[in-house]
């Protein structure tokens, strides 16, 4: 009775765990899931408490795939005015975050803006600020770029019509870390796209912690479709996506999912075990 007993305390410290491991890191996940297709996205039917229609005319809107989820299109402005949604400060100043969304551009034309950081940029209708942001990454026209003083080249041309996975760990917690197996240095950031990485230890753009996060369009009058937009306080290794659709969204925390519980399963079968044997032994040698 005594190693029954010490089993189902082994298993309950294991779902303990495998709670923990997989729920404890997120601090702000938008799925769009519980809206109708057409309608206006604000700050009462989502997360988000930033929505902004700029002066340059355009719409946010919750858009409906063909399987039936739900996903976010934003843009159409004209000008310098931005369209944009976000979180303004409330993600606690991270040091270290993995921002993971999906995008579909139906135009080239303009810049599609991501960004976190600290500062007045987050909390009115500014665009971004340098000095504010911890990183920011922009499609102008297309081209894939990251902010320094300055805006750098990642490499990638986006084409439009074409759906992506984004996945992005920037860390300035004053020491290099690991995650799976990758490993981002401070002061910089890691941005893999459909589970490729594309820019390794880019420079992030300013030491500021991420209490906000911003996306928005100016210019161009530009539409750009977002889906499962999920923020961690770590460093999580992406998932490779076998199929990148708008019909055919996963969601992003879920990428570790079955490896976490399958590794946790191993490890209460191979302790139960032999905290078992050790009980015959001690009661067979009584």
């Amino acid at each position: 009775m005594k190693a029954r007993r010490y089993i189902v305390i082994f298993i309950l410290i294991g779902m303990a765990s495998y709670s923990s491991i997989v729920y404890a890191a997120n601090v702000f996940t938008e799925t769009f899931n519980s809206l109708t297709a057409g309608t206006a996205i604000s700050t009462g039917n989502t997360n988000f408490d930033y929505v902004r229609i700029g002066t340059g005319g355009g719409s946010i809107t919750a858009e409906q795939a063909t399987s039936g989820e739900m996903h976010m299109r934003l843009g159409g402005t004209n000008n310098t005015s931005l369209n944009g949604v976000g979180v303004q400060s409330s993600l606690g100043g991270l040091d270290v975050v993995t921002l993971s969304f999906r995008m579909r551009l139906e135009d080239t034309l303009g810049d599609i803006f991501m960004g976190m950081g600290t500062g007045a940029m987050f909390t009115g209708n500014g665009t971004f600020a340098t000095n504010q942001l911890m990183w920011g990454i922009q499609s102008d026209n297309g081209v894939l770029q990251y902010r320094t003083g300055s805006w750098n080249n990642v490499g990638q041309t986006l084409t439009a019509g074409q759906n992506y996975e984004f996945h992005i760990v920037a860390n300035r917690s004053g020491a290099t870390v690991n995650y799976g197996a990758y490993s981002v240095a401070t002061g910089t950031m890691d941005i893999f796209i459909d589970g490729t990485l594309v820019g390794n230890d880019l420079a992030i753009t300013n030491q500021q912690n991420a209490s906000g996060f911003r996306i928005y369009q100016v210019n161009g009058s530009s539409y750009a479709r977002f889906d499962s937009i999920t923020i961690d306080n770590t460093a999580l290794e992406p998932f490779t996506p076998t199929a990148v659709s708008l019909q055919s969204f996963v969601p992003a925390n879920n990428q570790n999912t079955t490896f976490v519980l399958l590794a946790i399963v191993l490890v209460v079968l191979v302790g139960g075990t032999l905290l078992l044997n050790r009980m015959k032994r001690f009661v067979a040698g009584s």
